[in-house]
């Protein structure tokens, strides 16, 4: 598995899906959901509006992003109210969130998920979490074809220039915790050496 950590927007990674969550009880959407909503024109908030989509835990709508953003597809995931928001939730979130991109059949995936003072999470405890929860994964499911997607994997994290060396440090927890069970090479962009 590949973990691609790179200053670029989420907008711009080069991958075929996006994944980014957003909360029950928080409008305007912000974070990257925030921002992948105002490149699609106000698409996401339409359908919150329309009740189409609400946030709900382990809510999960595809939606292509018809070329306004680089992936060529958004999986928005609900993350429930944001005051319930935490590492443990996360870690509960990862089995249905790797199972669905899984059975999406996706391989170059970028995650972004909230990851600000105000919900008590850090971005590189967030990136260390996510990519443990690959490996609980494969814990429950120990066939071949799960392996062989794990492997293929490529994972992208989009960083800011200040938050690029704590998102860092979580990419090597995790892969130093996981070294007995997963090979994890890390790569960061040329923009963020």
């Amino acid at each position: 598995m590949d973990v691609i950590l790179s200053t670029e927007a989420v907008d711009l990674q080069e991958c075929d899906v996006l994944v980014t969550g957003f909360f029950k009880d928080e409008r305007p959407l912000k974070g990257s959901s925030g921002w992948i909503d105002w490149r699609l024109n106000g698409t996401i908030s339409h359908f919150l509006i329309e009740k189409k989509l609400t946030g709900d835990w382990k809510e999960t709508t595809l939606i292509p992003s018809s070329g306004r953003v680089t992936p060529k597809r958004i999986l928005l995931i609900g993350l429930g109210m944001a005051r319930d928001y935490s590492y443990l939730r996360l870690r509960e979130l990862s089995s249905h969130l790797f199972e669905t991109l899984k059975n999406l059949n996706a391989f170059r995936i970028c995650l972004s998920f909230p990851s600000e003072r105000q919900y008590n999470v850090d971005c590189g405890k967030t990136a260390e979490v996510l990519i443990e929860g690959i490996a609980d994964c494969l814990d429950k499911d120990q066939s071949s074809i799960y392996g062989e997607w794990v492997k293929d994997l490529k994972l992208f994290f989009s960083a800011e220039e200040e938050r690029f060396p704590e998102i860092l440090l979580g990419i090597q927890t995790a892969q130093s915790i996981l070294k007995d069970l997963l090979k994890i090479r890390i790569f960061t962009s040329p923009s963020s050496a």
